[in-house]
C-alpha cells in the first residue's frame, strides 16, 4: 500500500528525525536548553538504529534504502538542526547566515560521499570514517551553549562562528577517523550527558543583542 520499506531500525532513524524537527520548534519558541536535550535524543537514535539494523536480515535493497533514510535524515538532525537553534537564538549577523550554509552544505557533501563509499562495498562494514562524522556536531553545540551561561555574547558569537566552520571544514576533510569502539561509543555519550547536566543547572543562555548593520533579519 505505501512505498519504502519498514523496521524497527528505519523506525528509530524516523523517531531521531522527529526529534530533531521538535528541536527546532522549541528552540523558535525560545526553549533552547529542551532543544538541545531533543538533538541529543536525535543522536542517541543515529546511534543505535544502525546497530538494530545490522541485528536483523535484510535484502540489499532494504541495507541500501537503510543507509540513504539515515542519511538523509543526519543531514537534517545533525547539520540543519544546530544551524537552526542556534539562528534563533539570535547568532542571525550575516556571517552567521554564511556560516550556517557552509555547515549544511559540507554536512551534505560529507554524508553523500559516505553513501557512495558504502553502496561501493555492500557487503563490507567500514572500519575508519572519512572526514567528521555529523552527528559530533551534538556534542559541539551543547558546549558552546554551555559557554553562553558564563560568557559575555560579544565572545561566545565569536566562539560560535569558529567552531562550526571549523567544524564545517573538518567534515569534508580527507582524513581517517576510527569508529568508535562500544567503549569509546559509550564515553562519548557520558561526556554529552554530563553537558546536558551541567547545563540543567547552570545559568540562563545569554542571547546577544544585534545592533546596527550586524542584523541580517
Amino acid at each position: 500500500m505505501f512505498i519504502g520499506y519498514y523496521s524497527l531500525a528505519n523506525a528509530v532513524t524516523l523517531f531521531g528525525l522527529i526529534s530533531s524537527v521538535t528541536a527546532c520548534f522549541l528552540a523558535a519558541n525560545g526553549n533552547f536548553k529542551l532543544a538541545l536535550y531533543m538533538l541529543f535524543l536525535a543522536c542517541l537514535c543515529d546511534s543505535f538504529d544502525g546497530k538494530i539494523a545490522r541485528a536483523t536480515k535484510r535484502t540489499p535493497q532494504q541495507k541500501y534504502y537503510g543507509v540513504q533514510l539515515d542519511s538523509l535524515c543526519d543531514v537534517i538532525s545533525f547539520g540543519l538542526t544546530p544551524c537552526f537553534i542556534a539562528f534563533s537564538f539570535g547568532f542571525k549577523g550575516w556571517l552567521d547566515v554564511l556560516i550556517y550554509g557552509i555547515f549544511i552544505v559540507c554536512g551534505a557533501i560529507r554524508l553523500a560521499y559516505f553513501n557512495t563509499l558504502a553502496n561501493e562495498n555492500p557487503g563490507k562494514p567500514m572500519k575508519t570514517f572519512k572526514g567528521v562524522p555529523i552527528p559530533i556536531s551534538t556534542m559541539v553545540i551543547t558546549l558552546l551553549f554551555l559557554f553562553t551561561t558564563f560568557l559575555p555574547a560579544s565572545i561566545t558569537v565569536w566562539i560560535f562562528r569558529i567552531a562550526l566552520f571549523a567544524l564545517a571544514i573538518g567534515f569534508i576533510l580527507n582524513i581517517k577517523i576510527k569508529k568508535p569502539t562500544l567503549k569509546r561509543g559509550a564515553i562519548l555519550l557520558l561526556i554529552e550527558i554530563v553537558l546536558l547536566l551541567i547545563l540543567v543547572i547552570a545559568g540562563d543562555c545569554q542571547a546577544p543583542i544585534i545592533e546596527g548593520t550586524y542584523q541580517l533579519l
